[in-house]
């Protein structure tokens, strides 16, 4: 029997237990990612270990969160986040370098690799094909010491994209769609693992707006293979030397099965205040809004704010 793309990467890191959904494994982490409203605790659990550096092949510390300092906390938070991971070898993120998930996507993610972090939306780079998740602060220090990660052995659902997605219609309505069908809790305990013809229709920024809010539906992660366009996007960000070709094997078998034609999507909304509250967005035109915000971890690339501009020009 065939594998998965999801087992594949797996059986490469498994260092302990059996791919049986259910059962716990152990897996290797080769990246871990952490940021300034979490990362204080990892590392201060991590200096408690006293090793000298950190074991993954990657660690990186990002300020993006607390980057409107109304008081000395949050200062004093990035000193010492900066003190730290100059001292034990990870890479420092700077306030306003940038959403640690956009960063991290362009520098460091890399299809096959594993990632760790302390933030809801790890998953992100899934859309570049590597296994990404969110944990608990502990998990990622541990990680960050080298031991392995324990988890159970979710299920993995094939969500087979169709067709191509109609002018006006985004990655952000494909995210929309699922949450409409599955609820903020269809997605517990579960890998989604994107397959199908419409996988090639969209760029790789596309897959990881689609990646990052499959954290809304409470999924472990979210992964897509590669293809070109993961090579063309490694390309463009200076990596091109780290693509890898990572496909599921033909007679892969999966859990459970979500069929979406992309063809038939809508623009799409998630109203307040629960993100699979989702309808068209024509059946909420002329609604009068206060606010409007964009540059979100979902959909903060420069093809999201570009439409924008072009707007704001016009």
């Amino acid at each position: 029997m065939g594998q998965t793309l999801t087992e594949k990467i797996l059986d490469d890191h498994l260092v302990e237990g059996d791919l049986e959904t259910g059962e716990e494994i152990g897996i290797e982490i080769d990246q871990v990612l952490t940021q300034d409203t979490t990362g204080t605790m990892v590392w201060l659990q991590f200096e408690a270990m006293g090793l000298d550096e950190v074991q993954t092949e990657i660690a990186a510390q990002y300020c993006d969160h607390q980057t409107y300092q109304f008081d000395f906390k949050n200062t004093d938070d990035h000193r010492f986040l900066r003190s730290a991971a100059g001292k034990y070898g990870a890479y420092f993120s700077r306030p306003g370098n940038g959403i640690c998930h956009n960063v991290h996507r362009e520098n460091f993610a890399a299809p096959g690799k594993t990632l760790l972090g302390s933030d809801s939306h790890t998953p992100t780079p899934g859309g570049l094909g590597e296994l990404a998740i969110g944990a608990g602060g502990i998990d990622v220090t541990v990680a960050m010491g080298g031991a392995p990660y324990y988890i159970e052995m979710p299920e993995i659902v094939n969500v087979r994209l169709e067709g191509e997605l109609p002018e006006w219609a985004t990655a952000k309505d494909v995210i929309l769609e699922m949450l409409r069908r599955l609820s903020v809790k269809g997605g517990v305990g579960k890998i989604l693992e994107y397959t199908g013809p419409g996988v090639e229709t969209l760029t790789a920024p596309e897959r990881m707006t689609i990646t990052n809010m499959g954290t809304e539906l409470g999924a472990t992660t979210s992964i897509f293979p590669t293809d070109h366009q993961t090579e063309d996007y490694l390309e463009r960000v200076g990596r091109g030397d780290e693509f890898a070709e990572i496909q599921p094997d033909e007679d892969a078998e999966y859990d459970d099965e979500i069929v979406v034609d992309l063809s038939d999507l809508e623009p799409l909304i998630a109203q307040p205040s629960m993100p699979d509250k989702v309808v068209p967005v024509r059946e909420v035109a002329g609604q009068d809004v206060s606010q409007v915000i964009v540059g979100s971890c979902t959909n903060g690339g420069y093809e999201d704010i570009l439409p924008v501009a072009k707007m704001l020009e016009g």
